[in-house]
C-alpha cells in the first residue's frame, strides 16, 4: 500500500476563530468542509490538543475565514505558529472584525467568512469533528482560494541567509523554517524572527566545513518522523501514538517516517 495516496488528496487552508471567557483565538486548518447543503452545514475537523478545540467543544460555535492566495506567510504565522494558550492572538491585531455570532472574522489575505453553530461532534481519537449549521456568511472579494499545494510553492517562506557570509562563518538555521542566524554565537534568548522558535531550535552550520569521513553507524542514527502537512521532523525511534505536530497540529497519522 502507497501511503503517499494520501498526499494527492487536495485541501483548502482556513482560520478557524472561537471565543471563550473573554479572549479571542484561532487556528490553522486544512480540515473544512461542506457536508449538506439543506440544511446548509459545514464540518471542521481540529487537533485536540488545540486551544481552538476546547473554545469550540465549549461555546459550540466558530467562524471559518477562507484563506486565499493574496495571503503572505505572517498570517500562517501569526496564526499557526503559536499557541492561544501562550498569545494573545488578536491582541494588536487590526485586519479583523467581529462576525455575527460573535467570533472574529479575519478580513486580510481571506476571501469569505462562514458562521457557524455546532450539532454534533464525532470523537476521532485525536481530533475531534465539529458538524455545524450555517448561521451566516460572506464573500470578501473574488480572490482564489489558497490551497496547501499554492502555500507551499508560493507562500511558505524558504530558507534565507541574513547577509553576506565569508568561507568559515558561522550559521545558526531554525530547524523549523529555515531562517538563518549569521555569527560565532547565538544569543541563549534568540527568538526565530519568522516562525518564532527559541535558540533551542536552531543549528550550527559552517559553510565549507569537510563533510564526515563516515556515516555514522546505523545503530546510531536516529528515525525522523516527518509531518506530511507542515514538513516538521520529529526524531526518535517511535512516534508516540497521542503526539500533536507543534507547528500545524495534525495528529501522528499525518506523519510519515523517512
Amino acid at each position: 500500500m502507497d501511503n503517499k495516496a494520501m498526499h494527492r488528496i487536495s485541501y483548502g487552508l482556513y482560520i478557524v476563530t472561537a471565543f471563550m471567557d473573554g479572549q479571542d483565538n484561532g487556528c490553522i486548518t486544512n480540515t473544512v468542509a461542506q457536508v449538506t447543503s439543506k440544511p446548509n452545514r459545514i464540518s471542521v475537523t481540529v487537533n485536540k490538543g488545540n486551544f481552538t478545540h476546547e473554545m469550540i467543544q465549549n461555546t459550540g460555535k466558530f467562524t471559518v475565514s477562507v484563506i486565499s492566495k493574496a495571503a503572505d506567510f505572517a498570517l500562517f504565522r501569526h496564526f499557526g505558529f503559536q499557541t492561544g494558550r501562550e498569545v494573545d492572538k488578536f491582541d494588536g491585531f487590526s485586519d479583523c472584525e467581529r462576525a455575527s455570532n460573535g467570533r472574529m472574522i479575519v478580513t486580510k489575505g481571506t476571501n469569505a467568512w462562514i458562521a457557524a453553530k455546532v450539532e454534533k461532534s464525532v470523537d476521532l481519537g485525536t481530533h475531534t469533528m465539529f458538524i455545524a449549521d450555517v448561521t451566516d456568511m460572506e464573500v470578501l472579494d473574488k480572490t482564489p482560494s489558497c490551497t496547501y499545494e499554492y502555500y507551499l510553492s508560493d507562500i511558505k517562506t524558504k530558507p534565507q541567509e541574513v547577509g553576506k557570509t565569508s568561507e568559515g562563518q558561522t550559521i545558526w538555521r531554525c530547524v523549523i523554517c529555515g531562517y538563518e542566524y549569521v555569527g560565532d554565537e547565538l544569543p541563549e534568548d534568540f527568538v526565530c524572527p519568522l516562525c518564532k522558535h527559541p535558540a533551542s531550535d536552531f543549528e550550527k552550520i559552517v559553510p565549507g566545513a569537510a563533510p564526515e569521513a563516515k556515516s555514522a553507524p546505523a545503530s546510531d542514527r536516529k528515525t525522523v518522523w516527518r509531518c506530511t502537512v507542515c514538513g516538521y521532523e520529529y526524531e526518535g525511534d517511535e512516534l508516540p501514538a497521542d503526539y500533536a505536530c507543534p507547528i500545524c497540529g495534525v495528529g501522528a497519522e499525518d506523519f510519515e517516517k523517512t
